[in-house]
C-alpha cells in the first residue's frame, strides 16, 4: 500500500472521524515506543510509553506498530489485558510537519472486547515482571536482541532512539548533543584488512565508547561503521573526542590506508523532535566532511537543513527537468604539444529556462546519492554519440571526446552494455569515445574497477584515469592499470609552481607512466609558464583555462 501524507489537519479530521468506530484512536512512534500528540501548530509532542496501555515494562512482543512502519503496510495483532481482549489495528502514515519534513508514525485503531476471554488459547499474555510492571511472555531476552547490536553489544537505532527519548523526559532541563561518526572509506578497510579486522575496529570503537563516556550518556551503533552518541553538553570535550580517536587511528596506519574519522554533532534545542530526526540532522553535518582524509568533527546549522530541503526539491523534480532539456554538454578543448586541438572533453552543465548556467559541481554530488546520475550520464552519453555523429565527413571527423563515467553508473545499470547500444544506435567509432574513470572512485572496489576498465578496452574504447594524484594510488596499484590515458589533476599541476619536491614526483610519474604505456594529459592547465613546464616534462596533451573554458557546442564549432 502507498502510505499516506497527512497536514495536522487532515489528520486531526481523519482521527476525529475514526474515534467513531473505535474505542481508542492514537498516535504512536514506534521506533521510541511512545505515544504522541500533535497541537495545531503542526508540532509533535512525546507522551507516555505506548506499551503503557497493557501496563507492560517493555516493547510488546511482534509490535504491529513497529511491522507496520517498517514495513509500510498496515498490521494488526491482539494483546490481553485484564481478561479483555485488545485488537490492535496499525496504520503506518506520514506526517507532514511544519518544516516540510515528513514523519513516519502510526495511527493505531484500537477495539476492546468487554467481554471476559480465555487467555490460555489468546495471544501472548502479560505477565507481571520482577518489578511490578507487568511485560509480555519471554520479554528480557527478546526485547535485548531487538535493541542492541551483537557485535559491539551496544545499542542499535531502535535501543539508541528508546533511550535517547527516556533521557529526554526523565531530565528535560539537561542540554545535549547528538554525535554521529563513521570512518572514511569503511569498506576499503574490510577488503584490505578483512571482515575480522575491520570488527576488531568496531570493538574497539565501541570499547572507547564504554570507558570514555560515563553516566547519563547512550550510546551504539547503528550499521556498519555508524555510531550514535547522545550526552550532556557540559561533559562534550572536541579535544578529549578527537584524542580518542587519534588512538584507535593507530590500529591500522600504513602506506595505503589508514583510519579516519568523521564526526557531526547536533545540539538538542527541541527534545520533542523525533529522535531519528536528531540522528538525520547530525548526519547532515557529518555528510559536508565527505573525502576529508583527517579526523574532523564538525556542527549541525539550520542551513544545513535548508540545503537539504533545496536539494531534495531538485531531486524529486530531476527528471522532469531532464526531460525538458534542461541538462546539456558543453566541449573543454583538448591540445596537443603543437597547439592543435584534437578533441575535447564533455561536461554538463545545467541551463534553466531563465539563462542562468550552473556548473556541474553544484549538482553532481547530490545525484551521486542515488540513481539519478545514471540518468544524467546515460544523456551525456547519447548527447556525445550524437555529437560525434554530426562530426562525421567533416574536418572534426578525427576528434575524439572525453565522457565521464560515475562509480555509480556501474551499480545501477550496466555501463558498458549501454554504451555499446548507443554507439551501435549512432553509428559511431568507439575509438573516437574516451571513458573517464576518475582515480579517487578507484580506492573503493578497486579489483573490481579495474575489471571494468578491463572490459571496456576489450570492447574497443579508449579509457582514461582522470584526477591522477587527487587519490591515493600506491605503487602496485598503478603496475596494474591498464588505461590509454592518465589525466593528472590540476591540484596536482598547482603544487609544482612553488615547490621543487612536487615537481621531482611529478616528473617521476609521468615518466613512470609513459614507461608503462600509457599517454599523459595535463589538466587544469592555467599560465604559459605551467604549459611549458608541463611540456618540457613529456605531457602529450593538455586541457585547462590557459586554452579554453568548457564553451557551449555551437560555440566550440566556430572556434575550433
Amino acid at each position: 500500500m502507498n502510505v499516506e501524507e497527512y497536514t495536522y489537519h487532515e489528520l486531526k479530521q481523519m482521527m476525529d472521524y475514526m474515534k467513531r468506530m473505535y474505542d481508542t484512536v492514537r498516535l504512536v512512534d514506534p521506533v521510541e515506543c511512545r505515544e504522541i500528540t500533535v497541537d495545531t501548530s503542526g508540532e509533535i509532542h512525546y507522551e507516555k510509553e505506548c506499551y503503557s496501555a497493557w501496563n507492560a515494562a517493555s516493547r510488546c512482543s511482534n509490535c504491529s506498530s513497529y511491522r507496520a512502519v517498517m514495513s509500510a503496510q498496515r498490521q494488526s495483532k491482539e494483546e490481553i489485558y485484564d481478561n479483555h481482549r485488545f485488537l490492535i489495528q496499525s496504520i503506518p502514515i506520514k506526517l507532514i510537519l511544519p518544516d516540510r519534513n515528513n514523519f513516519a508514525c502510526v495511527m493505531e485503531l484500537i477495539s476492546i472486547d468487554e467481554n471476559e476471554c480465555d487467555c490460555s488459547s489468546a495471544a501472548p499474555t502479560i505477565i507481571a515482571g520482577e518489578t511490578g510492571k507487568q511485560m509480555s511472555q519471554g520479554m528480557t531476552e527478546a526485547d535485548y536482541v531487538a535493541t542492541h547490536d551483537l557485535l559491539t553489544r551496544l545499542y542499535n537505532l531502535d535501543g539508541i532512539c528508546r533511550e535517547v527519548r527516556r533521557l529526554l523526559v526523565d531530565d528535560p532541563e539537561t542540554e545535549r548533543v547528538l554525535i554521529t561518526g563513521d570512518i572514511r572509506h569503511f569498506r576499503i578497510l574490510n577488503e584490505r584488512y578483512g571482515v575480522q579486522r575491520g570488527n576488531e575496529v568496531l570493538i574497539a570503537i565501541a570499547d572507547m565508547l564504554r570507558k570514555s563516556c560515563g553516566p547519563d550518556t547512550v550510546y551504539g551503533r547503528t550499521h556498519a561503521d555508524h555510531f550514535v552518541l547522545c550526552m550532556p553538553e557540559n561533559r562534550f570535550d572536541e579535544g578529549v573526542f578527537m584524542d580518542a580517536v587519534e588512538e584507535i587511528g593507530k590500529m591500522i596506519d600504513t602506506e595505503n590506508y589508514h583510519l579516519y574519522f568523521h564526526l557531526g554533532v547536533f545540539r538538542i534545542e527541541d527534545p520533542d523532535i523525533p529522535v531519528t530526526m536528531m540522528i538525520d540532522r547530525a548526519d547532515l553535518a557529518l555528510q559536508t566532511l565527505h573525502d576529508r582524509r583527517e579526523n574532523i568533527l564538525t556542527f549541525y546549522t539550520n542551513k544545513l537543513l535548508k540545503q537539504a530541503e533545496t536539494e531534495t526539491d531538485f531531486l524529486n523534480n530531476f527528471k522532469s527537468l531532464l526531460d525538458d532539456g534542461q541538462f546539456h554538454i558543453f566541449l573543454q578543448p583538448v591540445f596537443d604539444a603543437n597547439m592543435n586541438v584534437t578533441g575535447a572533453e564533455a561536461l554538463t552543465r545545467w541551463i534553466k529556462p531563465d539563462g542562468t548556467t550552473i556548473s556541474s559541481d553544484k549538482y553532481i554530488h547530490i545525484l551521486e546519492r542515488g540513481e539519478h546520475i545514471a540518468m544524467l550520464d546515460t544523456r551525456n552519453w547519447e548527447l556525445v554519440m550524437k555529437q560525434l555523429r554530426s562530426w562525421q565527413n567533416t574536418a572534426r571527423h578525427n576528434f575524439v571526446i572525453s565522457v565521464n563515467v560515475s562509480p555509480k553508473d556501474l551499480f545501477y545499470m550496466d555501463a558498458l552494455k549501454k554504451v555499446k547500444e548507443l554507439v551501435h544506435a549512432y553509428n559511431v567509432d568507439p575509438n573516437r569515445l574516451i571513458l573517464e574513470f576518475s582515480e579517487v572512485d578507484l580506492m573503493k572496489d578497486t579489483e573490481q574497477h579495474l575489471a571494468i576498465i578491463d572490459r571496456f578496452r576489450q570492447e574497443g574504447f579508449r579509457v582514461a584515469i582522470d584526477n591522477f594524484g587527487a587519490g591515493n594510488l600506491s605503487i602496485t596499484m598503478i603496475k596494474e592499470l591498464h588505461t590509454d590515458y592518465v589525466k593528472i589533476d590540476k591540484s596536482v599541476i598547482a603544487d609544482c609552481d612553488n615547490d621543487e619536491r612536487s615537481r621531482m614526483v611529478l616528473e617521476a610519474s609521468v615518466k613512470l607512466v609513459q614507461q608503462l604505456g600509457m599517454n599523459v594529459v595535463a589538466e587544469g592547465v592555467e599560465t604559459e609558464q605551467q604549459y611549458e613546464y608541463l611540456k618540457s616534462i613529456g605531457c602529450n596533451k593538455f586541457q585547462g583555462f590557459y586554452f579554453s573554458h568548457a564553451i557551449p557546442i555551437k560555440d566550440f564549432e566556430e572556434k575550433y
